[in-house]
């Protein structure tokens, strides 16, 4: 039966005689280290690769991988360490390990597959552990490493003992997607690479320090394992040097997550005025320079995510533009109203050549800060009543539907200009006939330029099936609480927390100004 590792697992071996396998887009190398209980080489006879192919019970072979007699292992090795890295001999081979699709493979003897492990990794790395087979009293187990490096092979066998002629030193941050020129048509992608940079590395980071934690723990289990020497000074002595080497992989594991996310931090900086204003922060010079059609974009920012156990890292969280679903600002008026203003601004410089035309109902009168500024961007007024919410609709959805007709016959100049549509205050003071339009605006507006922002709260939702419809179909973005999402690569959880409109009058008005020309 095949064992699935993540980073940090273990399991027990049912065989003595094992083969160690991995593969990567980019050409590899494969060696390992026969270490010590302070994972320190035994010595550089234990090291074995392709200059120095056997050692005791462990040897490397033709084929590219390792095979390992755990009974011949030197009696004083603790552990052996399955190692990856690029392969140098690879004409114009990259310097780094490919980022996805390193996996690492442990089989028997007859060659059938015990463990499996899917390798995370950043994207600098150019060396990395895999697996560590260990013993733990007569038996042997495997456990899920994951443990990268930027400085290759060197630097790995160095850190664990391994005498070279250059050591390794300290390793340049490998320059990343900052050199990759800025289309702003492409915004969005650019800024999901760094979202997706981040989440790679703070997944390391995460797999590395629970690794430490999970070896720490055996550790300490297996030196309270004989009760007859539970409280001797030596298994006191063992528990301080387990702590110690625990400490020294969370160390070394921060220090690494410290390097990349300095590069982040310092490629969003870098890239914050280049970004279209839909992207950029509203500290970014771009908010107060002239706009041309060319700055037209395919990405909205929504806001920050961040996690508690990360520290300061802070990456944008961003989504398609034109939205293909509603987004529904969930609280109170006032409190999402700095929120929707954030939102409704950056959507209208999102393509400055057609900027789309504002329709906004506004029963409590929240968005006046948004909506006053901005009157020469409003197709009709600013619906206040509860009374005049039905006709509203009707004729944004009516516009909606000659439009969709005028795209299906091929008469484009008959195509309204864009939309924006706020709805605040939602469900309160709408009927159940406005919940079924607004579904309908939500089904068929984006395939015509119209767009939807909703603001309330889903308290109809059970009452009112087209409330039900839109909470389901649309992306919430909470005013208070918290909303985690996910990213796809590692499926780590985040903290989103939505942009707001600046908060300093002058800072506000400038923001607000840049739209109308004022």
């Amino acid at each position: 039966m095949t064992v699935h590792l993540v980073a940090g697992q273990n399991t027990p071996l049912p065989s003595r005689i094992l083969r160690f396998r991995a593969e990567n887009a980019t050409p590899i190398d494969v060696s390992a280290l026969i270490v010590d209980a302070d994972l320190r080489t035994l010595s550089s006879d234990h090291f074995v690769f392709y200059n120095q192919p056997r050692a005791a019970g462990v040897a490397l072979d033709a084929d590219g991988t390792v095979g390992l007699r755990l009974d011949e292992v030197d009696a004083s090795a603790v552990a052996v360490l399955c190692v990856v890295s690029v392969d140098p001999a690879a004409p114009d081979g990259p310097s780094t390990l490919a980022r996805a699709g390193l996996a690492a493979t442990l089989t028997d003897d007859d060659g059938l597959p015990l463990v499996v492990f899917d390798v995370p990794l950043v994207g600098s790395e150019a060396a990395a552990i895999c697996l560590e087979i260990y013993r733990r009293g007569s038996d042997w187990k495997v456990r899920a490493v994951g443990q990268g490096y930027d400085g290759g092979l060197a630097e790995l066998i160095t850190r664990h003992g391994v005498e070279v002629d250059e050591p390794a030193a300290d390793v340049p941050a490998v320059p990343g997607p900052a050199g990759i020129p800025l289309d702003p048509a492409h915004s969005f992608e650019r800024a999901w690479m760094i979202f997706e940079d981040a989440a790679r590395s703070a997944a390391s980071f995460r797999s590395s320090r629970e690794y430490a934690q999970v070896r720490l723990d055996d550790e300490l289990s297996a030196s309270v394992a004989d009760p007859s020497t539970r409280n001797s000074p030596a298994v006191v002595q063992s528990q301080a040097d387990a702590q110690q080497r625990c400490d020294a992989l969370v160390a070394e594991a921060q220090r690494k997550f410290d390097g990349e996310t300095t590069q982040l931090a310092d490629e969003l900086r870098a890239i914050d005025p280049l970004l279209p204003r839909s992207l950029a922060t509203f500290e970014s010079a771009v908010w107060t320079s002239p706009v041309t059609s060319s700055a037209v974009t395919d990405g909205l920012r929504l806001g920050e995510l961040s996690a508690p156990d990360l520290g300061e890292l802070r990456v944008p969280f961003c989504v398609h533009y034109p939205l293909g679903r509603p987004l529904w600002i969930v609280g109170g008026p006032a409190e999402a109203a700095p929120v929707v203003a954030a939102l409704a601004v950056r959507m209208l410089v999102a393509s400055p050549a057609a900027a789309p035309r504002l329709d906004v109902v506004d029963l409590s009168g929240s968005l006046r800060t948004l909506t006053e500024p901005l009157g020469a961007l409003l197709a009709s007024p600013v619906v206040t009543s509860a009374s005049d919410v039905t006709a509203r609709l009707t004729a944004v959805s009516e516009s909606v539907d000659l439009a969709e007709m005028a795209v299906r016959s091929g008469i484009r100049d008959a195509v309204p200009e864009p939309r924006l549509v706020i709805l605040s205050d939602f469900p309160h003071g709408y009927g159940t006939e406005d919940a079924a339009r607004i579904v309908h605006l939500a089904d068929h507006g984006p395939a015509v330029g119209t767009s939807l922002i909703i603001v309330g709260d889903s308290a109809g939702a059970d009452s009112d099936p087209g409330v039900a419809v839109l909470e389901r179909i649309a992306q919430q973005v909470p005013t208070s609480g918290v909303l985690t999402v996910s990213d796809p690569w590692t499926g780590n959880d985040w903290i989103l927390t939505p942009d707001r409109l600046p908060d300093h009058p002058l800072h506000r008005a400038s923001v607000l100004g840049s739209l109308t020309g004022h």
